[in-house]
């Protein structure tokens, strides 16, 4: 029998190319539908029998803890879960000992197809006490939405939605933000795992966000340049290069 599996995830690439993974994995797979939010997500759970549940871990309302505390109240028998997560090894310890799967983004086929390979239609469902500890557990470990950096005596708060890239020069650490460039007490090392998926580290002194990236100029010795849409230009390392390749492909 052919894998029907149900979708909820926030952002529409993301859905698309796990929707295109799947198809070329399993090329008889039916995704019985998909959902952005946590309302449009009951209603998916409410009205379809499925064999996987791919659950992304952050989306409005509540994210998957909002929607698994629902479900548990109105007792719905969920399917088999592959969390769709940028959490940390650290936090998925959580998840393996809930009995879950879990995909790291950026998705790989390989991965997601052990996925595919370990799901049997007509499992159990899923046990919600564990699963609502597991996501507790993974809630500790997310990734602050804003930071501080200190300008002339002051503490001025800066988001990480609106950092393009950082910068090492002389052993500092540079971000760069729409309201300008600031010295950050941190280290690139500390932030590469803090920060990704989101965030991409091109060079021993360089990360950069994915999504603010316009454009990868290569040089024929193998490096190459970002040119970041604040016009910013951040320096890519060989061994880099054909990784960041792959990212801003699958993006």
């Amino acid at each position: 029998m052919s894998l029907r599996y149900l979708l909820i995830e926030d952002e529409p690439p993301a859905r698309t190319r796990l929707k295109r993974m799947v198809a070329e994995l399993e090329p008889g797979a039916a995704c019985l539908g998909e959902a952005g939010d946590g309302e449009a997500g009951l209603d998916l759970l409410r009205n379809h029998r499925a064999d996987l549940l791919f659950l992304d871990i952050e989306f409005p309302p509540e994210g998957a803890f909002g929607l698994l505390r629902r479900a548990q109240e109105m007792r719905l028998a969920l399917p088999p879960i592959a969390f769709v997560t940028a959490f940390d090894q650290h936090a998925l310890e959580a998840f393996r000992w809930a009995a879950c799967d879990y995909l790291l983004k950026p998705l790989e086929r390989p991965r997601l197809a052990e996925t595919l390979a370990r799901v049997k239609p007509q499992a159990e469902s899923p046990d919600l006490d564990l699963l609502m500890q597991a996501l507790e557990a993974s809630r500790q470990h997310r990734v602050p939405e804003r930071f501080t950096v200190l300008v002339k005596g002051r503490l001025r708060v800066l988001a990480w939605g609106e950092v393009s890239h950082l910068t090492t020069e002389n052993r500092l650490l540079f971000v760069q933000t729409p309201e300008g460039r600031f010295v950050l007490d941190r280290s690139l090392e500390e932030l590469e795992g803090l920060l990704a998926p989101r965030f991409f580290r091109t060079h021993r002194g360089a990360m950069v966000a994915l999504d603010q990236v316009r454009e990868l100029i290569p040089d024929p010795s193998g490096t190459g340049e970002l040119r970041m849409k604040d016009e910013g230009r951040v320096p890519v390392s060989r061994d880099r290069m054909a990784e960041l390749r792959r990212r801003l492909s699958d993006s």
